[in-house]
């Protein structure tokens, strides 16, 4: 019997069958090719978030609907200047006038460190046009003859006009003078126009590192081991120590033989810190407490002690490793990159708490 033949196929329908194939298949390299791509998208994301390669490394102030950046290392600075005025008794405007100087000089930013805190040059060489022709006298370029200028200028204001004084034609330093004004007064080198470019800035930075603001400056920082400082709560204790002294009241050591003798000459007061400036444990677990005086005779009434204290150590954070700064019940935390409420009981009010663990326990 021979075999039944099959019916010839109809030649649309084959190839309409092989075109739906080749789609499937399309379809199916696609959505491999796609979820590959994604799964290394989703990879790369996070290999680059964990290893932090994007991240903006800044600080920021927020006051009155003002925001304003400055690198970590500017803050820090900003920061030092603020506090150099607060210690001098000078008002916060002296402190606006040297971050902004500072800004357009400088870009803030450290150019020496002789060791001393009053010798870190902040400020640019040179000599002032208006300083005279043929004057030698170059500007300050440190922050201690800064502001020793600063207030010698502002004690001209007082020399009795009938009194013979070389500085009698000195131009007047005053704390709400324009910053170009300011500028010709403490013998800037730069162009007068161009200091004003920087008040906001510097202005929006001072409010809360004169304590003017609470809890409205953060750093966003990195938290790789590579690229901080090693926690360092004994820099910190020195530091708040040798920069605010008077500010904070702490009393040092007297002679206790003849001040006639030779060696009262020689004697060098030593700091007495304990109950001011608190230092508990080192490295990670390290604790720097600060009680400020309630009402310090020497502060100017335009600082807040406590909130410019806990500022300056969220400006310093990236300098000396700090991972948490709480006072009352708010608290900044490193890696929120932010102030958030702190539940925390055991520190006192007005108290500055300073930590170095990132994996701090609030309880």
């Amino acid at each position: 019997m021979a075999p039944r033949s099959r019916p010839p196929r109809d030649a649309a329908a084959t190839r309409s069958m092989a075109r739906r194939r080749r789609r499937r298949r399309a379809l199916a390299a696609l959505a491999l090719t796609g979820a590959l791509i994604a799964g290394t998208a989703y990879g790369a994301w996070r290999y680059i978030d964990e290893n932090e390669y994007l991240l903006d490394e800044h600080c920021e102030a927020v006051v009155a609907g003002e925001t304003q950046r400055l690198s970590p290392a500017q803050a820090y600075s900003a920061a030092f200047l603020s506090a150099s005025a607060a210690e001098r008794g000078l008002p916060p405007e002296a402190a606006l006038h040297a971050i902004a100087i500072s800004l357009q000089e400088t870009d803030l930013e450290l150019r020496e460190d002789e060791g001393e805190l009053g010798e870190r040059v902040l400020f640019a060489r040179g000599v002032g046009s208006w300083a005279g022709e043929g004057s030698a006298e170059g500007t300050p370029i440190d922050s201690a003859g800064f502001y020793d200028l600063l207030e010698e200028r502002a004690a001209a204001e007082d020399v009795d006009e009938d009194e013979d004084s070389e500085d009698e034609d000195a131009v007047v330093w005053e704390p709400d003078m324009p910053l170009d004004e300011a500028s010709e007064a403490l013998l800037r080198p730069h162009n007068p126009q161009f200091y004003p470019e920087h008040r906001s800035r510097a202005e929006t930075f001072l409010s809360p590192l004169a304590g003017q603001s609470e809890a409205s400056l953060t750093c966003t920082l990195s938290q790789l081991e590579d690229e901080i400082p090693s926690p360092d709560p004994q820099g910190v204790s020195e530091e708040l120590v040798a920069l605010l002294p008077a500010a904070l009241e702490i009393p040092s050591t007297e002679y206790e033989g003849d001040e006639e003798d030779e060696e009262a000459e020689d004697f060098d007061p030593e700091p007495i810190p304990e109950g001011i400036v608190d230092l508990e444990g080192s490295s990670e677990s390290g604790i720097v407490t600060v009680t400020p005086p309630e009402n310090s005779e020497l502060l100017d009434e335009g600082y807040s002690m406590d909130w410019m204290l806990a500022h300056w150590a969220v400006a310093s954070a990236r300098e000396y490793g700090i991972q948490t700064v709480e006072l009352d019940s708010r608290m900044w935390d490193r890696d929120a990159a932010g102030w958030t409420d702190s539940s925390r009981e055991d520190v006192a009010e007005n108290t500055v708490r300073i930590g170095f663990d990132r994996d701090w326990d609030e309880e």
